[in-house]
């Protein structure tokens, strides 16, 4: 028995001195240029004397103040940047155009179309007003039909406006809406026209007169453009439209206007061909003062941070709230 308690003994004292050693231990000091985490802290005095500290921006152009002997590092949020609203001058330039989509596809047998023009003026590679001139005219039979429908050849006007999506972006690139507003005054008549006489048991032929009708019409389309060659570009561009007015046509509506396409559908295309006169070459500054009176590095000519960059970690510690990324 005796044994046996001295056995008890020895166990308990074993247990104890294990729960002892169950402390957790004392963070070791951090060695000469390791950076660690900070406490918390949301006074002004977060962001050190910054006078004699390196900075760089990050991905989001934000400033970050660096003690390169320690590594540590600070987000200044008091220079959090803003997007700028316009990185490209006012006058960006001057861009003409030719519509290609109707000789090209007068070469593979359409019977309608001609040929069509446009000017602009880009005003921050955002916004550019533009006008289109052209000409038209039809001459189509159908293959399975009883007439012959011709278009007098026509002018048609367009007056209206794209905007470019990707205005901030490089330039070489655009990704457009627009609005238009179309007239054509015009001219149109239908001729050999034939028609059965079941009674008479013989084909009969007349011809619609000619007459005049201002056609206007309302688009919307969605476009891109790319910079082919330096200063022309491609662009290709779909339009949804409608007609607003055709006047009071005497012997029915015209299949074909010119600037609109055929009446029958309300979806059209474009392929055009486009050059850029530029007005104000000057370069953007690879450093972008922000509204608060901060600065940003420009990211899309910002080259990108080395891994071994001497600045120190990639951990951040801001104003607000001083915490590891």
């Amino acid at each position: 028995m005796r044994k046996l308690f001295l056995a008890i003994a020895v166990i308990a004292v074993v247990l104890s001195l294990s729960g002892q050693r169950r402390i957790t231990p004392v963070t070791p000091a951090p060695a000469a240029g390791e950076w660690q985490p900070a406490k918390r802290d949301t006074t002004p005095s977060a962001i050190p004397d910054t006078a004699h500290m390196a900075h760089y921006h990050d991905e989001q152009g934000r400033v970050v103040w660096v003690d390169t002997v320690t590594g540590r590092e600070w987000m200044d949020t008091t220079l959090l940047p803003t997007a700028p609203k316009m990185e490209y001058p006012l006058l960006s330039g001057i861009t003409v155009g030719v519509d290609l989509w109707d000789p090209l596809m007068r070469c593979f047998g359409q019977k309608y179309g001609l040929i069509g023009f446009s000017a602009g003026v880009n005003f921050h590679n955002r916004y550019r007003p533009i006008v289109e001139i052209g000409l038209g005219e039809a001459n189509y039979t159908p293959d399975d039909g009883n007439f012959t429908y011709k278009g007098k050849m026509a002018p048609f006007f367009k007056i209206g406006m794209d905007y470019n999506f990707i205005y901030n972006n490089n330039a070489a690139y655009e990704a457009y809406a627009g609005l238009r507003y179309g007239l054509s005054p015009m001219r149109y008549e239908i001729t050999n026209v034939t028609m059965d006489s079941p009674y008479w048991r013989e084909e009969t032929g007349f011809n619609i007169p000619s007459q005049s009708i201002n056609a206007q019409w309302v688009e919307v389309l969605f476009g891109i453009k790319v910079k082919i060659v330096d200063g022309f570009y491609l662009g290709w561009t779909i339009k949804y439209h409608g007609t607003t007015s055709l006047g009071k046509p005497r012997y029915g509506e015209p299949w074909y206007i010119p600037g609109y396409g055929t009446k029958q559908s309300h979806w059209a295309g474009a392929f055009n061909l486009f050059y850029t006169l530029p007005l104000n070459k000057k370069k953007l500054p690879d450093v972008i003062t922000d509204e608060a009176g901060g600065s940003r590095l420009d990211r899309d000519r910002r080259p990108p941070r080395e891994p071994n960059d001497s600045i120190g970690g990639s951990t951040t510690v801001t104003t607000d709230s001083l915490s590891t990324d």
